[in-house]
């Protein structure tokens, strides 16, 4: 078992940060490597691999945040699906879903994040589902077109930081 250095909290094998304090899991490679004279080396490493295009270390906010992507499934969590729900209070949910900046300024957000392939998918799928509400809404004489901007407010709300999350830790540049 694996414990937090600076909080003391246990934490899973493939956690990148503690999901009490945030900081940073340092995890020694199974094979250490071998110096010139034969000896095993040991590098600490964090886990998983951090991008190569951002090197700097994420701030207290973000390594919150990711702790609690990772107390809720870490990769496997989808803003619709979060596979270790029960486990989550009720601030864990609200960091893992609400980015405020996201919400305001949506796929100019991603773009200052350096997520430009997901800002580009998002926008067209906030388009796509506009159309579709406009539609809807003309056909039953419902005037919604005042309200459907917050359809792609939302979806950039809910999805920034789990997105920033597979960039950072994951350092996966994805469409979708």
């Amino acid at each position: 078992m694996a414990f937090c250095e600076q909080c003391g909290t246990q934490f899973g094998a493939s956690a990148a940060f503690c999901s009490n304090c945030g900081k940073s899991v340092a995890i020694l490679t199974s094979t250490p490597p071998v110096s010139s004279l034969g000896q095993p080396v040991q590098q600490a490493r964090t886990a998983p691999a951090q991008a190569t295009d951002n090197l700097a270390e994420p701030s207290d906010k973000w390594r919150r945040r990711f702790a609690a992507i990772e107390k809720a499934g870490g990769e496997r969590v989808r803003w619709w699906r979060w596979p270790e729900a029960k486990q989550l209070t009720g601030k864990e949910r609200r960091l893992i879903t609400a980015n405020l900046w996201a919400f305001v300024f949506g796929p100019f957000y991603y773009l200052y994040l350096g997520m430009w392939r997901k800002a580009i998918t998002l926008s067209l799928a906030a388009l796509v589902i506009g159309v579709i509400l406009g539609m809807g809404g003309d056909a039953l004489n419902v005037p919604i077109d005042n309200f459907l901007w917050i359809v792609s407010a939302v979806m950039f709300k809910q999805c920034a930081n789990v997105d920033y999350y597979r960039k950072t830790v994951l350092g996966r540049k994805e469409w979708w």
